[in-house]
């Protein structure tokens, strides 16, 4: 299933391969982004909204986008605000760019993912050899907080990261890897996909006309129910190349790697 060989840049997915979470993050996470947006919507006559006014409007709008076949990871951060103001009949106080910058920010900082302790080892090597790595990912929040993000926790691993609210598609959808290979002028062809998800990161990879590598090391780190389990017999493949540390994608059966030494 994977064609092995010659890949000239890496992409990563970002949760549950670059990062990790605990149980409690996506809650906390709610709340941030209902204080974010207490911040940056009045209602009409300029009062602040109540927090539980804002949590309904903000399930009622996803609802709504989810039924027009979008969602909060498909929509950019802007158009997010803008909706949410809709639903609950508020007013902006700051430019639409802005508050969305606002929201796409909210809580990341006050409540950190885990940064992958492997992502280290991986990056370095492969700035070094001239192969481009990016991130890869399904998420509501835009490149620019990614990057600060990643940036004062690990430097700065990762050239671009592909944000399916910016792209419009989520992954398994052929647009967001298409977009990935646009932003380093490397085929698809020559791309290898690493991530955590059968269906997402290998079959929608592949699909694409990426490689694609199935990656093991954080499954222990999914909070119970989570994501539905792999198929085993998929793991028994012998045409699915599966990794349990992310230094073994430097490899030079994989990758367009100069021999060491």
């Amino acid at each position: 299933m994977v064609s092995l060989g010659g890949y000239r840049a890496v992409s990563l997915d970002l949760w549950f391969t670059a990062i990790f979470q605990g149980a409690d993050l996506d809650e906390r996470w709610h709340e941030d982004r209902v204080r974010a947006l207490r911040q940056i919507l009045r209602a009409r006559n300029g009062a602040t909204l109540p927090p539980e006014e804002i949590a309904r409007g903000i399930e009622r709008t996803e609802e709504r986008l989810r039924n027009e076949g979008r969602g909060p990871t498909t929509d950019p951060p802007s158009a997010l605000v803008r909706a949410y103001a809709a639903t609950l009949d508020a007013r902006l106080t700051l430019p639409s760019e802005e508050a969305g910058q606002v929201y796409s920010d909210a809580g990341l900082f006050e409540h950190p993912p885990e940064v992958n302790s492997e992502l280290a080892r991986v990056m370095t090597p492969l700035e070094e050899q001239g192969i481009p790595l990016m991130a890869i990912t399904n998420t509501a929040r835009q490149e620019s907080s990614w990057m600060r993000f990643l940036r004062s926790r690990c430097g700065l691993p990762f050239r671009h990261v592909i944000t399916s609210c910016e792209v419009g598609a989520a992954k398994p959808d052929p647009a967001i890897f298409e977009a990935a290979s646009r932003q380093v002028s490397v085929p698809l062809r020559e791309i290898l996909h690493v991530g955590d998800r059968w269906e997402l990161d290998v079959v929608g990879a592949e699909r694409a006309g990426c490689g694609a590598v199935l990656y093991r090391g954080l499954w222990s780190r999914y909070p119970e129910g989570m994501y539905p389990p792999t198929d085993p017999q998929l793991l028994d493949d012998p045409r699915v190349r599966c990794i349990d540390r992310l230094d073994e994608i430097l490899d030079l059966e994989l990758l367009s790697l100069r021999p060491r030494g």
